[in-house]
């Protein structure tokens, strides 16, 4: 069981993904309130958006038609849809990464 950080958390991140050249301080886990109404009311980076589910003792899990990998903050606009990271890889992601820091993560 590793000590919980944000240094950590990147450093994993980096690890497991950065060798396809992708920054994980610029991928960026974005929601909005409803499809109608593309106000989006959450917004992280990847490595923020994991070390705070699991600071909060959760799985980093993100799923529905209103949450979007992008590579800009606080838009759902298309244009800026992350191409190279999928939510279910980025799932993926969460769950080992729960292994690593939680103690009784139900993956």
């Amino acid at each position: 069981m590793e000590d919980l950080n944000i240094e950590r958390v990147r450093a994993i991140l980096h690890a497991r993904i950065g060798g396809r050249g992708i920054d994980v301080d610029n991928v960026y886990i974005n929601a909005i309130h409803t499809p109608e109404d593309q106000l989006v009311i959450y917004s992280q980076t990847l490595v923020w958006a994991f070390f705070l589910k699991l600071q909060d003792g959760e799985v980093p899990y993100f799923e529905g038609e209103q949450l979007g990998v992008f590579s800009e903050a606080y838009t759902f606009d298309s244009q800026y849809r992350f191409k190279g990271l999928a939510l279910d890889e980025v799932n993926g992601l969460g769950a080992d990464m729960a292994k690593i820091f939680l103690a009784e993560a139900v993956i």
